[in-house]
């Protein structure tokens, strides 16, 4: 058996792909490893870059954009390894980053998943959890913690087998949280380990503004809440988000329209209660 399949969902990635495969390709040195890439109808030369350059890995072309979740999962399906392994494009693998952590969870039979320090290109830490997280993302030491990015994730597969992949009612953001929660609730924990380094650009289509990832981001945090929380705290969290993207909406009309039409979409979307993502019902081919 394999020892990991590496999952790699893209969309555009060009600029970030070289750096990504060459880099995970030289961080192994013990480990076995299959490498599968999902596009998602990317429109630049993505496709052509990775059959041509690395022909080893497995692609799934989608015609048409699956999101991040669905289109993890068709990779989970194809996983061979006796672990799975989520990564995003825009990483660089810093030496062994990746076997270090199979190693870990090798040696730690009752952990789930294991994640890396990602930093930012500068080097710097990068924050993860929310606003209230601790701060865990600064430890010196292996700890347990309650959720890890998905931009970077080892987790064994009999917790896929147990658990099941990716919520795909998720998109885009929140579902590597929802997933998380569902490994700890079955017993497994996920680790953070400090010592293993990814280096992740991380949020650069954010920056130059999508607003389909803004939009479905919102759309998953409300049916996180759903989903988690339950009905009462799903409307307080509702209720509270339309009372926000009213006042934001004629704040960004003026001067950015097309923040102000994603804030309009999350505001309809919001008040039909339309909390689960949509796809297009498009083919897909290997």
């Amino acid at each position: 058996m394999i020892g990991l399949s590496v999952i790699i969902v893209c969309r555009n990635n060009l600029r970030y792909l070289p750096d990504c495969l060459a880099s995970l390709h030289q961080s192994f040195h013990r480990l076995s490893f299959e490498v599968i890439l999902v596009d998602n109808s990317s429109t630049d030369e993505s496709l052509a870059f990775v059959r041509n350059k690395f022909p080893a890995v497995k692609v799934i072309a989608n015609r048409g954009n699956f999101g991040f979740s669905r289109a993890n999962n068709q990779g989970l399906k194809l996983a061979t390894g006796r672990y799975v392994m989520l990564l995003n494009a825009d990483t660089i693998t810093k030496n062994n980053a990746i076997e270090q952590l199979v190693d870990f969870l090798d040696t730690h039979p009752s952990a789930g998943a294991a994640a890396p320090k990602l930093l930012n290109i500068d080097g710097t830490v990068q924050r993860q959890g929310g606003a209230f997280s601790r701060r865990f993302w600064l430890a010196k030491e292996p700890v347990q913690v309650d959720f890890a990015v998905g931009a970077a994730l080892v987790v064994r597969k009999e917790v896929v087998d147990r658990v099941g992949g990716l919520d795909e009612n998720f998109f885009f953001a929140n579902d590597d949280l929802d997933w998380c929660l569902r490994i700890r609730q079955a017993g497994w924990p996920i680790y953070f380990l400090p010592q293993v380094e990814i280096i992740h650009y991380g949020g650069y289509t954010i920056k130059k503004f999508n607003p389909l990832l803004l939009v479905e981001g919102w759309r998953g945090g409300l049916y996180f809440a759903r989903k988690h929380y339950g009905w009462l705290a799903y409307q307080l969290y509702r209720w509270l988000l339309v009372l926000a993207m009213l006042l934001a909406i004629p704040c960004f009309v003026l001067f950015d329209r097309p923040r102000s039409a994603a804030f309009r979409d999350i505001l309809f979307l919001t008040l039909k209660g339309e909390i689960k993502a949509k796809y297009e019902e498009n083919t897909v081919s290997h």
